[in-house]
């Protein structure tokens, strides 16, 4: 398709600009624009022309309406988090608050169980043996009485022995062994029962 490149002049269907003009035609049948060129260096600056006559001032313009408040741009990315700073130097020990009321007394818990019989401790040792009691006075002696008839003699008796009891081996069981020894002798009749 063609392209009327002719400023102002529309282009006809047949493809022409409306100027009628010898072919070929220095508008038309071109081909679409090509892509825009770089931007060219800036120039030099011209010299600065002389200040004009200020004009008289405008009247003032009425106040256009309040345009509608734009969306919220988005939120940007959180930053990265700062180090962390030094620790704050220890503050002075406030003073000691007052001492408060004492608490209620607690009920009394119950009774606990009484525990099991402790071991029996071993027998202590033998105390020392108490010093002698002193010697009563002698009574006077009595009459002599009469001699009475010498009776027959009876049969020979016999001792029965006591039965044996081991050594006391300390302190420990001497008096254990004591009276052990003393009940022998009671049942072997050679000591009188209590």
């Amino acid at each position: 398709m063609a392209y009327c490149n002719c400023g102002e002049i529309p282009e006809r269907p047949d493809g022409r600009c409306c100027v009628p003009v010898p072919p070929p035609s220095p508008c038309c049948l071109q081909g679409p624009p090509g892509v825009t060129g770089p931007v060219g260096a800036t120039g030099p600056a011209g010299a600065v022309g002389a200040t004009g006559p200020t004009g008289a001032t405008g009247a003032v313009g009425a106040t256009g309406s309040t345009g509608a408040t734009g969306a919220d741009g988005a939120v940007g990315a959180t930053g990265p988090t700062g180090a962390t700073g030094a620790d704050g130097a220890v503050g002075a020990t406030g003073p000691t608050g007052a001492t408060g009321a004492d608490g209620a007394v607690g009920a009394t818990g119950p009774t606990g169980a009484t525990g099991a019989d402790g071991a029996v401790g071993a027998i202590g040792p033998t105390g020392a043996t108490g010093a002698d009691g002193a010697v009563g006075a002698t009574g006077p002696t009595g009459a002599t009485g009469p001699t009475g008839p010498t009776g027959a003699t009876g049969p020979e008796g016999t001792v029965a022995a006591a039965a044996a009891v081991p050594d006391a081996t300390g302190t420990e069981n001497i008096v254990e062994q004591f009276n052990l020894l003393l009940n022998n002798l009671r049942e072997a009749g050679l000591l009188k029962l209590e």
